[in-house]
């Protein structure tokens, strides 16, 4: 197999001395065992695909794709080696090879054919003010929250800028379709020609801000968390714990903001047994939920699982992904945990 991308990961992958530091906090290995399922496995698998020692087959892709590029691996290799990285690069490479999946040829053509995620034509709350905000996606879809999310810029002396927009082309890049994730850029840029601008969502903003050089995202909560002391917030005097969404605690190294913001509007924060950088993933990300919708709720249910340990009803995040499937696995849970946006429990101490 032709290794076109991969062979830009050589020096990263002979990097790796193995050593396993990675499994660890790894959430796909914790849920699955066996050696293929960690990063050092997944890595170990990449050099064979580079080396021409391994030919791919459906399992070895597979295995590639069961990652939810959470970066914990990250976060605990001494020499910083990207995992995440190197798989975009394998998935890539085996993508040009024909491993094609209907379910990802199915989310990517809906993005084409209407700018989003849900196949469908959707139209923001277009508003003419002076700071561009790129809603996203999930957010696109959900116009009432997005609506709120807005005025709460709007209460915190910002006046937004919405216009239509179009993907920002995340789900090319993670799920391996690179020669297709420039033409996506390339709409994004022509709908959204804005080089300084606030994100609604996490992903976007971890995404544009590493794979759009030229541009600086701002993600919402870093005004929020600059802003909201001097509006006296009122305090609401609830109980809840917090889930770091990955692309915020590890991929923006956002911890503390969202912790400050729970103080100043009265949340007793009970946290979680993983949080922070080590936070564990919920399966949302990497294009999991698409790849491996079951491994996915998995991982979800155990951190809800989690947030009903510590003794809590209400569990809040900043991702939407997170809240969506976070959310589901409490649904199927029988509804003991509620799970809301951070920016909702914002709202109502500025209401």
């Amino acid at each position: 197999m032709k290794t076109k991308y991969l062979k830009e990961w050589e020096n990263e992958l002979n990097i790796c001395i193995r050593c396993a530091y990675c499994f660890e906090g790894c959430p796909v290995f914790k849920q699955l065992s066996w050696e293929a399922d960690g990063p050092r496995g997944k890595a170990v698998l990449a050099y064979g695909l580079l080396s021409g020692e391994v030919e791919p087959t459906k399992y070895l892709a597979d295995k590639i794709f069961q990652c939810s590029f959470c970066r914990d691996c990250v976060e605990r290799c001494s020499a910083n080696v990207s995992i995440p990285d190197i798989l975009t690069a394998a998935r890539a490479d085996l993508v040009n090879a024909g491993f094609k999946y209907d379910a990802h040829l199915d989310l990517l053509d809906k993005i084409k054919r209407t700018g989003n995620i849900f196949g469908r034509e959707i139209h923001p709350p277009i508003q003419g003010g002076e700071t561009p905000v790129l809603l996203g996606c999930r957010f696109l879809e959900r116009a009432d929250d997005a609506k709120r999310y807005l005025e709460i810029l709007r209460r915190l002396g910002i006046k937004p800028k919405v216009v239509d927009e179009t993907c920002c082309g995340m789900p090319f890049g993670v799920l391996g379709y690179k020669d297709e994730l420039k033409a996506q850029q390339d709409k994004f840029r022509k709908k959204f020609p804005y080089k300084e601008f606030i994100c609604m969502c996490t992903t976007c903003a971890f995404f544009i801000g590493k794979n759009y050089p030229d541009l600086k995202p701002k993600y919402i909560i870093e005004e929020v968390a600059k802003r909201l002391p001097y509006y006296n917030p009122k305090k609401l005097g609830l109980k809840a714990t917090y889930h770091d969404p990955c692309n915020l605690a590890r991929g923006m190294g956002m911890v503390d903001e969202p912790r400050e913001i729970l103080k100043q509007i009265g949340v007793d924060l009970i946290e979680l047994p993983t949080k922070g950088k080590g936070a564990e993933c919920c399966g949302g990300g990497g294009g999991l939920l698409v790849s491996d919708g079951p491994l996915a709720e998995r991982l979800a249910e155990r951190r809800m699982d989690q947030a009903l340990g510590r003794g809590v009803d209400i569990l809040a995040t900043l991702c939407p992904t997170c809240e969506f499937n976070i959310g589901n696995a409490a649904q199927r849970g029988g509804g003991k945990l509620k799970v809301v946006n951070l920016l909702d429990l914002v709202w109502e101490a500025l209401r």
